[in-house]
C-alpha cells in the first residue's frame, strides 16, 4: 500500500508540472489504468497470494471436526 501511494503522489507531481494538453493525455492513461483495475481477472487476496504477501494459514492451526 505505501509502495503505491508513493507512485500517486510522484504521478501527481508530475501531473502538475505539466501543461493543460499533456495533462489531458495524462488523464486518458489514468482514467485505462482504472478500467484497467475493475477489468482484473484475480481478487485482491489472489494478487497477495501470488506475489508471497498474503500467507496460507498452517495446516496445523486449523481444527479438524474429526479430531
Amino acid at each position: 500500500m505505501e509502495e503505491r501511494l508513493a507512485f500517486i503522489r510522484l504521478y501527481v507531481k508530475k501531473l502538475k508540472e505539466n501543461p493543460d494538453r499533456v495533462f489531458r493525455q495524462q488523464v486518458k492513461l489514468v482514467n485505462s489504468f482504472l478500467q484497467s483495475a475493475k477489468d482484473f481477472p484475480l481478487t485482491k487476496e489472489e494478487y497477495l497470494k501470488i506475489k508471497g504477501e498474503l500467507k496460507k494459514q498452517p495446516k496445523s492451526s486449523r481444527s479438524s471436526p474429526t479430531s
